[in-house]
Protein backbone atom coordinates (compact mmCIF):
# COMPACT_ATOMS: atom_id res chain seq x y z
CA UNK A 1 0.00 0.00 0.00
CA UNK A 2 3.07 2.39 0.79
CA UNK A 3 4.66 1.50 -2.12
CA UNK A 4 1.35 2.43 -3.93
CA UNK A 5 1.17 6.05 -2.68
CA UNK A 6 4.84 6.99 -3.28
CA UNK A 7 3.62 5.56 -7.02
CA UNK A 8 0.46 7.80 -6.87
CA UNK A 9 2.61 11.15 -4.85
CA UNK A 10 4.77 10.70 -7.72
CA UNK A 11 2.54 10.92 -10.45
CA UNK A 12 0.83 13.64 -9.05
CA UNK A 13 4.28 15.37 -8.33
CA UNK A 14 4.88 14.88 -12.00
CA UNK A 15 1.43 16.19 -13.01
CA UNK A 16 1.75 19.42 -11.01
CA UNK A 17 5.46 20.41 -12.15
CA UNK A 18 4.19 19.74 -15.82
CA UNK A 19 0.85 21.27 -15.83
CA UNK A 20 2.82 24.72 -13.98
CA UNK A 21 5.29 24.03 -16.20
CA UNK A 22 3.36 24.29 -20.00
CA UNK A 23 0.41 27.09 -18.50
CA UNK A 24 2.44 29.99 -18.12
CA UNK A 25 3.64 29.15 -21.41
CA UNK A 26 0.30 29.28 -22.60
CA UNK A 27 -0.60 32.43 -20.98
CA UNK A 28 2.47 34.10 -23.24
CA UNK A 29 1.33 32.49 -26.19
CA UNK A 30 -1.98 34.32 -24.99
CA UNK A 31 -0.31 37.68 -24.27
CA UNK A 32 1.89 37.70 -27.62
CA UNK A 33 -1.45 36.84 -29.82
CA UNK A 34 -3.26 39.82 -28.36
CA UNK A 35 -0.96 41.80 -29.56
CA UNK A 36 -2.10 41.49 -33.39
CA UNK A 37 -5.30 41.88 -34.38
CA UNK A 38 -7.83 39.79 -32.61
CA UNK A 39 -10.19 39.57 -35.49
CA UNK A 40 -7.58 39.29 -38.49
CA UNK A 41 -7.36 36.32 -40.36
CA UNK A 42 -3.43 37.17 -41.60
CA UNK A 43 -0.85 38.71 -39.82
CA UNK A 44 -0.39 42.23 -40.30
CA UNK A 45 2.11 43.97 -42.08
CA UNK A 46 4.47 45.65 -39.51
CA UNK A 47 5.09 48.26 -42.56
CA UNK A 48 3.32 49.24 -45.23
CA UNK A 49 4.96 51.76 -48.10
CA UNK A 50 2.92 54.87 -47.45
CA UNK A 51 2.36 55.44 -51.09
CA UNK A 52 0.47 52.11 -51.40
CA UNK A 53 -1.51 53.16 -48.22
CA UNK A 54 -2.64 56.35 -50.04
CA UNK A 55 -3.21 54.16 -53.82
CA UNK A 56 -5.61 51.34 -51.55
CA UNK A 57 -7.26 54.57 -49.99
CA UNK A 58 -8.33 56.17 -53.03
CA UNK A 59 -9.09 53.12 -54.70
CA UNK A 60 -11.82 52.47 -51.93
CA UNK A 61 -10.21 49.88 -50.04
CA UNK A 62 -11.38 51.21 -46.57
CA UNK A 63 -14.53 51.89 -47.32
CA UNK A 64 -15.65 49.44 -44.68
CA UNK A 65 -13.52 51.52 -41.75
CA UNK A 66 -15.74 54.83 -43.09
CA UNK A 67 -13.13 56.16 -45.91
CA UNK A 68 -14.52 56.19 -49.19
CA UNK A 69 -12.99 55.55 -52.03
CA UNK A 70 -12.37 57.55 -55.81
CA UNK A 71 -14.41 61.17 -56.49
CA UNK A 72 -15.92 61.17 -52.87
CA UNK A 73 -12.09 59.76 -51.11
CA UNK A 74 -10.60 63.14 -52.94
CA UNK A 75 -13.48 65.44 -51.86
CA UNK A 76 -13.41 64.32 -48.41
CA UNK A 77 -9.58 64.29 -48.55
CA UNK A 78 -9.25 68.40 -49.69
CA UNK A 79 -12.19 68.71 -46.97
CA UNK A 80 -10.28 67.57 -44.16
CA UNK A 81 -13.20 64.79 -44.05
CA UNK A 82 -10.50 61.50 -44.12
CA UNK A 83 -6.67 62.49 -42.59
CA UNK A 84 -3.92 60.30 -42.81
CA UNK A 85 -4.49 59.28 -39.48
CA UNK A 86 -7.93 57.95 -40.38
CA UNK A 87 -6.18 56.30 -42.98
CA UNK A 88 -3.77 54.52 -40.97
CA UNK A 89 -6.24 53.54 -38.48
CA UNK A 90 -8.31 52.21 -41.27
CA UNK A 91 -5.32 50.03 -42.52
CA UNK A 92 -4.95 48.70 -38.93
CA UNK A 93 -8.36 47.99 -38.35
CA UNK A 94 -8.02 45.86 -42.20
CA UNK A 95 -5.10 44.02 -40.56
CA UNK A 96 -2.99 45.43 -43.11
CA UNK A 97 -0.85 47.14 -40.88
CA UNK A 98 0.01 45.74 -37.54
CA UNK A 99 -1.24 47.62 -34.26
CA UNK A 100 2.35 47.73 -33.17
CA UNK A 101 2.77 49.90 -35.36
CA UNK A 102 2.24 52.66 -32.86
CA UNK A 103 1.31 56.43 -34.49
CA UNK A 104 2.72 58.06 -30.97
CA UNK A 105 6.50 56.62 -32.90
CA UNK A 106 5.75 56.93 -35.87
CA UNK A 107 4.18 60.60 -36.42
CA UNK A 108 5.84 61.00 -39.31
CA UNK A 109 4.49 58.16 -41.12
CA UNK A 110 1.01 59.63 -41.04
CA UNK A 111 2.32 62.63 -42.47
CA UNK A 112 4.38 60.73 -45.17
CA UNK A 113 0.69 58.94 -46.07
CA UNK A 114 -0.52 62.41 -46.37
CA UNK A 115 1.64 63.76 -48.84
CA UNK A 116 1.85 60.59 -50.71
CA UNK A 117 -2.32 61.15 -51.25
CA UNK A 118 -1.54 64.75 -52.17
CA UNK A 119 0.77 63.65 -54.73
CA UNK A 120 -1.65 60.95 -56.22
CA UNK A 121 -4.53 63.68 -56.06
CA UNK A 122 -2.45 66.22 -58.26
CA UNK A 123 -1.62 63.62 -60.69
CA UNK A 124 -5.52 62.88 -60.94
Amino acid sequence: MKSLMKKSASWLSLIVVATLTVFPLSVSAQNKQSDWQEDCLIDAEDYVEPNMLAMMAYRGAFAEEGIPGYVKFKTEFRSGGVTGEQIVNAAIENCMLSRRYTLERNSAYVEDVENQVQYLLRAQ
